[in-house]
């Protein structure tokens, strides 16, 4: 399964990226969210999500 995180953009929006085995991003998220939750319901309907690591 792909790796995914989640992150805060520069606005302080939040964000989501799907990654593959080598670490290149596979997709992301197309817009900016404002809360955390959001965003992960976003990235559970995009694709094969089942957590998420925040990125710092």
């Amino acid at each position: 399964m792909p790796k995914c995180e989640i992150y805060q953009d520069v606005k302080g929006e939040w964000r989501w990226r799907r990654t593959d085995k080598d670490g290149s991003i596979v997709d992301y998220s197309k817009q900016g969210f404002e809360s955390r939750e959001d965003c992960e319901k976003n990235g559970k309907e995009e694709g094969p999500c089942t957590s998420y690591r925040l990125v710092v």
